[in-house]
């Protein structure tokens, strides 16, 4: 039973967002490095047990609150099913052996692994509380994930990238906090009282055609390929059905859960990678 707790604790479904690693070995091309491609996977490796001991911590701060939350109660420390002790120990073990393992790959790797806990554990104790700020620490570690990626395999990083990433980190971050107050209502994270519904529906109306509009300006001008316009309809896409889903009372506030959970959204991220690979594969 504790074992079992402590598993879905770690949050494995979330480890999606390390994928973003993997982002500087695509379009630079490394892919077709095999050397690259093992220490990718190897950054990869570390920033899941980073997030899963990030996710124990935060868990371990957040279990008042998240009683009160209507799904977050389940949680297994939250609920009382793994036993405080063993989620920080669990916890520790994780962070140390993550920092660890990245100093042994690459020294640079460990230094932004350190800053990404350290932007965690501030987020968990205080950013979080404070309005747009919480918003713009979430996005901040979706970066550091890119710059993870990058700094692994030494290659830099095109500025359009990051800025697109940024931008849609933040209409995710957006888009979670709207059905958080929608659905589970202000009482349940204090910080939601100074998000009025109209005020995250009209940040995300300013983010979505700023994301547009910057991958359109890459896609023309600063990609790697001419033919990366053809993927344009599929990221469009891939934004309006977010936009949709949002919307709906029923949607998950989760934007992992949403992403694995709704099929044609899933379609269209994976379109979207099979055909930058192909492109790059071409070019």
């Amino acid at each position: 039973m504790i074992f079992t707790s402590l598993l879905s604790a770690l949050r494995a479904k979330q480890w999606i967002k390390n994928l973003l690693i993997f982002v500087p070995l695509v379009f630079s091309r490394e892919f077709l490095n095999p050397d690259s491609v093992k220490l990718a996977a190897a950054a990869f490796g570390i920033f899941c047990a980073t997030a899963s001991g990030i996710y124990l911590l935060n868990d371990l701060l957040d279990r008042d609150s998240d009683k009160k939350h209507f799904a977050k109660k389940q949680r297994a420390i939250a609920s009382g099913k793994l036993p405080l002790k063993i989620a920080a120990a669990a916890s520790a073990i994780l962070l140390i052996t993550s920092l660890l393992l990245a100093t042994k790959l690459n020294f640079v790797l460990a230094a932004i692994v350190s800053g990404y806990i350290f932007l965690q554990i501030v987020y968990s104790v205080f950013l979080k509380h404070i309005v747009i700020v919480d918003l713009l620490a979430i996005s901040t570690g979706f970066i550091l994930r890119i710059f993870a990626g990058g700094a692994v395999i030494g290659v830099e990083i095109s500025n359009w990238l990051l800025t697109i990433t940024f931008l849609l980190a933040l209409l995710l971050a957006a888009g979670k906090r709207l059905r958080e107050v929608e659905s589970a209502g202000i009482f349940s994270r204090k910080v939601l009282e100074n998000y009025p519904p109209r005020f995250l529906k009209t940040t995300i109306q300013i983010l979505l055609p700023a994301i547009l509009v910057s991958y359109l300006f890459y896609s023309f001008q600063a990609s790697e390929s001419p033919h990366f316009i053809f993927t344009v309809p599929i990221v469009v896409y891939g934004l309006l059905r977010y936009l949709l889903l949002i919307e709906k009372k029923s949607a998950n506030e989760n934007p992992t859960d949403l992403l694995l959970e709704d099929k044609p959204l899933l379609t269209s991220v994976v379109l979207w990678e099979i055909s930058v690979i192909a492109i790059l594969s071409f070019a």
